[in-house]
This record gives structure tokens, sequence and C-alpha cells, in this order.
């Protein structure tokens, strides 16, 4: 298993978190679901006629009286044009096993529904199939009749808002998302607060985020966000004046040299700076950058 999945799985394990998902998802942050309602199950997902040999990451049995469901997350690091038909296979094994148990046991009620949620955690926009009529080509003389399967599917990455009730899934969330959109070197930090290590461990594990030490996430147990990236900001400055990056940048700007000072602003933006850091460092203006590199 990758360390990303890995990591998330494990926080998920965490019952209380992992029925926010759910509450976010289908019931707009609602607290419908209750963490105390949920029951392990076997996350094997072994099927001999289908040739399926794997675990689904997490999955509940849930019962409170009202809602009687199987609940099921499965983490995606990465965009896979397979996903669609891997979450679709999931559930209906998932019945066929349920079956099977109920046959045994001579029950005659109903089996519960099963609902698995696809938690996508990679930078890229998801631009891979989202249902399957989406992969498969569809004859219009058989459209009534095919059965088109869509996936619940929540990314980081987007505009889609969703209403956690959790604070340490939120900040897990919003903090990838907005490391991943650049908006954190944008002051938006300050909007975090204290935020768990645990916490930012996953965000160090799914984004490589340089600036979360791991040495203090060790030795702390929150971490405030801005003096965290303030901290950071100080030591890189370091590196630049080293490497001749920041040095090279004033000497443009007091020399007026545009060339020389663009030349410099592209070198950090390849290192994954946004304009909004640049400025910041350097006390020049984000308008005045981003002039320079419309010029380019």
């Amino acid at each position: 298993m990758k360390l990303k999945d890995k990591t998330m799985k494990e926080f998920l394990e965490n019952n209380a978190y992992f029925v926010d998902f759910f509450n976010a998802y289908f019931f707009n942050g609602e607290r419908v679901l209750k963490p105390e309602n949920c029951m392990e199950l076997d996350s094997e997902m072994n099927d001999s006629n289908m040739d399926l040999e794997k675990h689904v990451d997490v999955i509940r049995k849930y019962n409170d009286g009202n809602v009687y469901s199987a609940f099921i997350i499965e983490n995606q690091s990465r965009v896979d044009m397979s996903m669609v038909v891997r979450a679709a296979t999931y559930e209906y094994v998932a019945y066929d096993r349920m079956l099977k148990k109920s046959k045994k046991n001579k029950a005659k009620e109903k089996l519960p529904m099963v609902h698995i949620l696809v938690f996508y955690t990679g930078e890229k926009p998801w631009n891979a199939a989202r249902q399957l009529s989406e992969l498969v080509e569809v004859d219009e003389r058989f459209k009534s009749y095919f059965h088109d399967y869509k996936m619940n599917l929540i990314e980081i990455t987007g505009n889609t808002s969703y209403n956690f009730n959790e604070e340490d899934v939120h900040n897990l969330f919003y903090i990838c998302r907005s490391i991943y959109d650049q908006s954190i070197y944008e002051g938006k930090s300050n909007s975090f607060g204290l935020v768990k290590s645990s916490v930012l461990k996953v965000v160090k594990t799914l984004t490589d985020v340089e600036w979360l030490d791991l040495k203090e996430l060790e030795e702390k147990e929150k971490i405030e966000m801005c003096e965290a990236e303030k901290r950071w900001l100080e030591v890189k400055s370091k590196e630049w004046e080293a490497e001749g990056i920041k040095k090279g940048i004033e000497q443009g700007i007091e020399q007026g040299s545009e060339k020389k000072e663009l030349e410099m602003y592209q070198k950090m933006m390849d290192k994954g700076f946004g304009i909004t850091a640049i400025a910041s460092i350097f006390s020049v203006s984000e308008e005045s950058i981003k002039k320079l590199l419309m010029k380019a």
C-alpha cells in the first residue's frame, strides 16, 4: 500500500472523521450519521469468480435504528481511469458477501445499502470518468437497458465546498486545498490557527510541502500555521542567499534590470513559490511582479 493511502486509511479509522465525510457529502454537514453507531467490517474484497483480491481502505457497518447501511471510503492519490469500475466492483462484491452471509444465517430481511465514497487527494484535477457511461460506448438501441453507475467522489482540488463538522477533517481538507491552489501563501494560513500535529503529518504526507517541519511536528501537539510558514520562509531565504537568488532579485530591482529580476522570479516560481510569497519576501508589490511576468 502506498504511503499516502496508508496514512489516509489510518486517519479515517477514527469513526468521527469517517462519518464526517459522509455527512458532508450526503447531508450537507448535518450530523445525521453518528460515530458511535459504526461497527467494523472486514475490508477484504475477495471474489474468486471475478479474480478480485483486494481490500477497500475503510468499511463500516452502520445501524442506528433509522439508517442501516455499509459505508466505504476508498482513498485515491492519483487520477485513475478505472476508478469508476473499481468502485462499482467493490460495491457489488460487498452486496454479494452480505447476501452469502444472510443465507448462511437463514435471515429473511433485506440487505443494507452499500455507499462508496472515493476520496481523491491528488493535486491535479480529477479528469477521469465519474460514471460508467463516460467509459462505455452506449448503443442508443440499448440505452434504456444500460445500468449507468455513478461514482461518489470528493476531491481536494476544485471549487466544491464541503461542510465538515470535525475540525481536524476540515483542517486536513482545506489546508491541503490551499497548498495546492497556493492560496495559503496569500496570508490565509492565519485562518487555520492552531492545528493538531497529527493532522499536519497527514498534510505533509499528502502534499510533501517543505515548510511543515517533521521534527517540530514530533515535538509539539499543535502548531500555529502562520508561524510554521514564517519560519520556513526564513530558512529558505538563507538558502536563496547562498544560491544567489535573493541577491540577484535585489540587485535587479536596485539596478532597474527587468531581465535579471524576471529571471529570478521565474526561478522561484519554478521552485513552487506563488506570487504572494515572492512579493512578501522581497518587499515588492504583487502587481509589479505580475506586470513583469506578463512581459515575458
